[in-house]
């Protein structure tokens, strides 16, 4: 079943890649990842995810959003569904997290960005009963296609056999490619 879900979010990215507006490169602590985005039209967009944590394990990631403006704050709401392969743990699994993100410019070189999702145990499978994603950053504009983002995420799955995984806890870089 895993390997099934796996292959459908690769499947999926592939049509993401055909649409991608962006790529983005993001590096924490324990871990390493590859973004792609885009709009699928003005008021929509998709994207995938795949990071990979130094304790063996991948995390794939695909999201439909909804995209907004309120004056100068832009965000976006909608849902992604995320794989866990954790070798060395033996914890695999995932879940549908809903959720959005939010930013809010300062000027034309700098904006503040934060976002939150959530997965309850209704929507788990496998060793996955929960899941909670939170980040705040600071984003500075390089150039008119290239961005740098500063901050702190959390990236947290629950285990059905107790305890958690912790994909991410600590600050990260994020380079992101404007295409």
């Amino acid at each position: 079943m895993k390997s099934r879900l796996v292959a459908a979010l690769l499947i999926a990215s592939g049509a993401n890649a055909a649409l991608a507006g962006g790529v983005a490169f993001r590096f924490g602590d324990d871990s390493f990842g590859v973004s792609l985005a885009g709009d699928m039209s003005a008021e929509s967009s998709a994207q995938f995810d795949w990071m990979h944590h130094e304790d063996d394990a991948d995390l794939v990631a695909l999201g439909l959003y909804a995209n907004g403006r309120r004056g100068a704050l832009t965000g976006r709401v909608g849902a992604k569904g995320i794989a866990l392969n954790a070798d060395d743990s033996g914890f695999d699994g995932g879940v549908l997290a809903f959720g959005g993100d939010l930013s809010l410019p300062f000027n034309d070189l700098v904006r503040a960005r934060a976002g939150y999702y959530y997965g309850p145990d209704a929507t788990s499978y496998s060793d996955v009963i929960g899941y909670n994603e939170w980040s705040a950053s600071m984003e500075f504009t390089l150039f008119q296609n290239s961005a740098l983002q500063l901050g702190y995420g959390d990236i947290e799955f629950d285990a059905e056999k107790g305890g958690e995984f912790d994909f991410e806890d600590g600050p990260f870089i994020r380079l992101q490619l404007r295409l």
